[in-house]
């Protein structure tokens, strides 16, 4: 009988139990050479002939075990890491099949799950990879087209690249050709748990370097991909208190608040990094926040892994930031700021916003989209937190005065005509009265000195107006609310694709713009679903979500269904949670439409215009 043995990935203690006994009880032992640990060898009897393959050809394998078999002897074929992974059994079966042979496999921990446990990693983390691409460069064995390095790049999943450890130049540019950023995280892990064990974590673009510094040209594991980070990616569902087993019941009330800022952070120096670190620690229960860095020190430090090495230039990665519409603090130079931007602005009211702070922690400064992005309302937050100066410079703020841009903002108003801002802007730091005009029958809470309210709507010229209709007035910056929530309900891994034509098929049969738009809103088990998150951070719009229970307690006629019901615990998630997020006096005025897998209905919020803040 022969037996096909995983030796593990190297520790003598990671073999499983049932190979250590079949090591113990072999007559025959046929080892894999320097890949396996000879540690193992120990586990054999003293009478147990022990043969290296390295030195032996596949035919002189297999005169070995036949001539074991005819002497009823039992044959353990010791490969290393799990014999089904670049194994080069089945050839070996084959033969066995041929010669009437019985043989057994028993499977082993393979390279890429010990690297993984060195570095404490989880290839497939939620929202970032859920696929672990096993792979290798093409050698002496050639490697099937369709299996191209550059083919699977194009996933930028999780990806273990085994015996490659001598090509690794031409490998990082080909990973880079086929879709992976150059700073994408990555390991080097040679000889993974075994006692001469080095990992260094890198990035793509640097594997060649470190793989020179480190002098390692074989024996390694590549590992490949965002989850290497661990950052950005979302719980499991598995262990939500909203989530139901067979187990255990769902605990909706117990979810917290989406948080739907997001701020990046880049650092240049040790304190800036430490900085960095300690803002994260202040503000991460209200803001979702990544780190990067462009200090080399800690690059191989996985005390520091969750820090991103930047290895582009300053304003590549500035410009990727702002795309994921991204708010950005600098923690050094302004100056190195407002290059690294610069070329990617837009206008006020598209823009991100862009804040400085020196290493020490002392002063932050707001210097792009201070009143419409909210880069003011942040920098007072963050030096809240950590006891720092902020420094406003936006003049209407220095000189306590009414910002329009900033009501807009607050109040949820589109601003219609941007070029209006800097008129009242001027007529308002000139000490002079601005007049404001406000569509009929919605609230207007608090005062502004600065402001005189006349009638809807107005019979001449007017500073401002406030309007959800489509009349022309004489203005200088006509202002629309956004008066309109999505409600949304989809099958697991909708693309971000699939929503927006979704919704761009809804509001253009209805026919309003997204700038209209309040919020879109679905059940707190689609908290995290990614598709939908991805298009609200593109528009720039929030994403609410509500427990079962908030959503079936929602007031009004909805299309109910027993089948939603049995799934998620209400009848009904499109139109209640539309609803829901209007707040009081929200009226469903598109009812729940089914398409690909997707539902979608429209709900009105009565909006109000508030002077105070509030």
């Amino acid at each position: 009988m022969v037996y096909f043995v995983g030796a593990g990935t190297g520790a003598v203690d990671l073999i499983t139990v049932r190979g250590m006994r079949l090591l113990e009880q072999a007559d025959v032992i046929i080892y894999a050479g320097s890949l396996v640990n000879p540690e193992l060898l120990s586990y054999a009897k003293k009478d147990c002939e022990i043969h290296n393959s390295a030195k032996l050809t596949l035919d002189e394998v297999l005169q070995l075990i036949s001539a074991a078999e005819t002497e009823g002897k039992t044959t353990v074929r010791l490969h290393t890491g799990d014999p089904s992974i670049y194994g080069a059994v089945r050839e070996q079966m084959d033969e066995l099949d041929a010669l009437g042979i019985s043989y057994e496999s028993c499977p082993g921990v393979s390279a890429c799950f010990g690297a993984a446990a060195s570095l404490n990693l989880e290839y497939t983390l939620p929202g970032i990879s859920q696929s672990l691409i096993i792979t290798r460069m093409e050698g002496r064995t050639k490697v099937p087209d369709r299996e191209s390095i550059e083919g699977f790049a194009a996933h930028r999943a999780s990806m273990a690249i085994y015996l490659s450890a001598g090509m690794i130049q031409e490998l990082s540019r080909r990973l880079i050709e086929g879709g992976y950023a150059g700073s994408t995280p990555s390991a080097l892990v040679y000889k993974a748990t075994w006692a001469e064990e080095e990992a260094y974590l890198c990035t793509i673009e640097t594997l060649y370097d470190v793989s020179v510094e480190h002098g390692i040209t074989k024996t390694a594991l590549i590992l490949v991909g965002d989850a290497i980070a661990h950052q950005h990616y979302s719980k499991s569902r598995l262990y939500a208190p909203d989530f139901s087993t067979a187990y255990r019941k769902r605990k909706d009330s117990a979810f917290p608040e989406r948080k739907d800022k997001r701020l990046s952070i880049i650092s240049f120096t040790e304190n800036g990094e430490r900085l960095s670190e300690h803002i994260v620690r202040l503000i991460e229960k209200e803001i979702d926040v990544a780190l990067y860095t462009k200090c080399e020190a800690h690059i191989n430090d996985a005390a520091h892994s969750h820090i991103v090495s930047v290895k582009t230039s300053i304003g590549e990665w500035a410009k990727e930031r702002m795309q994921e519409s991204n708010a950005l603090l600098f923690i050094g130079a302004s100056g190195i700021a407002v290059r690294a931007v610069a070329p990617f602005l837009t206008d006020k009211l598209h823009d991100v916003p862009v804040l400085v702070m020196d290493e020490k922690g002392k002063y932050i400064i707001p210097i792009l989209s201070g009143h419409v992005g909210g880069a003011n309302d942040l920098a007072n937050h963050i030096a809240e937190k950590i006891g720092a100066e902020p420094v406003i410079t936006t003049a209407t703020d220095i000189n306590k005065k009414f910002a329009i841009d900033l009501f807009a903002r607050r109040n949820n108003l589109y601003i219609a005509n941007k070029d209006g801002i800097a008129k009242v802007s001027s007529k308002v730091l000139a000490g002079q009265e601005i007049t404001i005009s406000i569509e009929s029958d919605h609230k207007i809470t608090g005062e502004e000195t600065a402001v005189q309210i006349v009638p809807y709507p107005p019979d001449g010229f007017v500073d401002v107006v406030v309007t959800s209709k489509e009349d022309v007035f004489d203005t200088s910056i006509l202002l629309k609310p956004r008066e309109y929530v999505i409600g949304i309900g989809c099958k697991r891994g909708k693309k971000v694709n699939e929503i927006d034509q979704l919704v761009t098929k809804t509001i253009n049969e209805m026919g309003i713009s997204v700038t209209q738009i309040f919020a879109l809103s679905s059940i707190s088990l689609k908290r995290e679903e990614q598709g939908i998150v991805e298009w609200c951070r593109k528009e720039g719009i929030p994403f609410f979500t509500y427990t079962a229970e908030e959503l079936q307690e929602v007031s009004g006629s909805f299309k109910e269904s027993l089948f939603v019901k049995e799934q998620v615990g209400v009848d009904n998630v499109c139109e209640r949670a539309a609803v829901k997020a209007c707040g009081e006096d929200g009226k469903l005025i598109f009812p729940k439409i089914a398409e690909n897998g997707m539902t979608i209905a429209v709900a009105r919020r009565e909006w109000k215009v508030c002077f105070d803040g509030k």
